[in-house]
């Protein structure tokens, strides 16, 4: 929540603070009543002890609903207020909660119906000057690549567009990979901010976890892919990796 309220200037959004009440009994309408106002001045009490001052002092909106689950719940908050961007928390405080928000948050990307963006555990923010966008080459990064410069014009100095070739993959494709990168490069906008990288590694995980390292990012963009079977970069297990394995933000776009 401290990462989304800072974060929250860079996309010039206003922020909702979401909690999902869940409930295996059968409520009556005032009981259902109450325990929302109840489960609402808890929210407003966590928010105030996490951001260190009365909530009346900050710019953000609080909201509890109930649902059949955490996932619906969201889901459907998110479509009835027409949001454009879900912010997650990657993990809880303590195993059972760490299960739960973590199974959460990749169900969440793995089926994402909008821009959603998790937030590794205990992360200090700090203003993003590097993103790593992973690119396989479909007509909507070009977009997605104009759209984060945009919005980190301001505060980024370079977004470095990265492609991954498995070593092992066969001449022809391979060379057919290199040729579609470098018309990738001619066909997009000029912008001082766009560096461009392949990476030959039979390990899609390790070599993005080791370019986040060596190059101090500090956000990793990726497309989902609608040609799953044809991509390194977004079969649902190796979202699932990455999730596990990257210690920075993740953003997904749909």
């Amino acid at each position: 929540m401290k990462y989304t309220y800072a974060i929250r200037k860079i996309f010039d959004a206003d922020l909702i603070v979401l909690h999902v009440v869940t409930s295996s009994q059968k409520l009556s309408k005032k009981e259902t009543t109450n325990l929302l106002l109840e489960e609402k001045n808890r929210l407003r009490d966590f928010c105030s002890s996490q951001l260190g001052d009365s909530l009346k002092n900050f710019d953000l909106t609080i909201s509890v609903v109930t649902g059949e689950s955490p996932i619906k719940g969201i889901l459907d908050f998110v479509k009835d207020m027409n949001l454009q961007m879900l912010v997650i928390g990657a993990c809880g405080a303590g195993p059972i909660r760490e299960l739960l928000f973590g199974s959460l948050a990749k169900e969440m990307i793995t089926h994402p119906e909008f821009p959603i963006l998790t937030i590794p555990q205990a992360y200090e923010y700090k203003t993003p000057k590097r993103i790593l966008y992973t690119t396989d080459f479909e007509e909507e990064d070009i977009f997605y690549l104009k759209k984060l410069v945009e919005t980190f014009s301001t505060h980024i100095s370079k977004i470095s567009v990265v492609h991954i070739i498995k070593k092992d993959d066969k001449p022809e494709k391979i060379k057919e990979q290199e040729e579609k990168f470098e018309k990738l490069k001619l066909a997009n906008f000029d912008s001082s901010k766009l560096e461009y990288e392949l990476i030959y590694s039979n390990n899609v995980v390790d070599a993005l976890s080791n370019f986040i390292k060596e190059e101090d990012i500090d956000i990793v963009a990726m497309l989902e892919r609608k040609n799953q079977q044809k991509s390194n970069l977004l079969h649902k297990d190796v979202v699932k990796q990455i999730y596990s394995s990257v210690k920075v933000p993740l953003l997904i776009f749909k």
